[in-house]
């Protein structure tokens, strides 16, 4: 999915707001100056990567790929933090590791799961299998938009990456539910888990592992597909007061 005007500024702003936000989840397991100086690192690398996806980016494949990345790299710090928290007013301190590990898989494995599996499908296709004729035109050099966004009928099947993130953070949610001033958190949490899990089952994934393909036949054919609405997407991009500074041709 393109950006929207609106988003040439926001979404560079909320990539450092996202990595200092972790700072405040890690602050107690890291102490204060290693938790701020990890979050500030990650703030900046959220907000290169979401200005390089806001006025950089080719449209398309690549695209997708940095909204991938911007995805991964801001919600799985998130959650594991979440879960450090968490834990920590369970008195759970000797799983803080694995239970940030937890949350952090938590994130990743969704999205990295079906992008693999629809890399997959789309290789053993080829590039005349149906995904391809329909949405790549070789001869133009054009991908047709929205072509990597995920549709329902080719969404993997979301149960068991539920059910999966489900059990394994049900130790954190089962020690929260023992006290009635934590009872609300574990149900947090688990509405947390699965809404991070569609999010990555559903939509990430699968867009990245179309956007993985469509890369894999730019590098045999040597050719760029682009999308053919990029004039009106530079020109989006020109109009706005930060082009002088992040784009390449303002």
């Amino acid at each position: 999915m393109m950006l929207q005007r609106s988003q040439m500024l926001a979404l560079p702003v909320s990539g450092v707001g996202m990595g200092l936000l972790t700072a405040l989840l890690h602050e107690h397991a890291l102490g204060s100056k290693l938790a701020w100086a990890a979050g500030l690192g990650l703030g900046v690398a959220l907000g290169v990567i979401a200005g390089w996806v806001a006025y950089r980016s080719d449209g398309a494949a690549r695209h997708t790929v940095g909204s991938g990345l911007l995805y991964g790299l801001a919600l799985a710090p998130m959650l594991g933090g979440a879960c450090l928290v968490l834990a920590q007013m369970a008195d759970m301190d000797g799983w803080l590791i694995p239970l940030w590990i937890v949350g952090v898989a938590t994130v990743l494995l969704p999205m990295l799961g079906p992008a693999w599996q629809t890399r997959l499908r789309l290789v053993s296709e080829g590039v005349t299998g149906p995904w391809a004729r329909q949405n790549l035109d070789l001869r133009a050099g054009l991908i047709v938009p929205g072509a990597l966004s995920a549709a329902g009928s080719d969404r993997p099947s979301m149960s068991p990456w539920i059910v999966g993130a489900l059990a394994v953070n049900l130790p954190l949610a089962w020690r929260l539910q023992g006290g009635a001033e934590t009872g609300l958190l574990a149900v947090a949490l688990a509405l947390l888990v699965v809404g991070v899990v569609w999010g990555g089952v559903a939509q990430a994934g699968p867009a990245l592992g179309r956007a993985w393909f469509v890369l894999e036949i730019e590098r045999r054919t040597g050719q760029r597909l682009r999308n053919p609405e990029w004039a009106e997407v530079q020109a989006m991009r020109r109009s706005h007061w930060l082009a002088r500074w992040f784009m390449r041709d303002a």
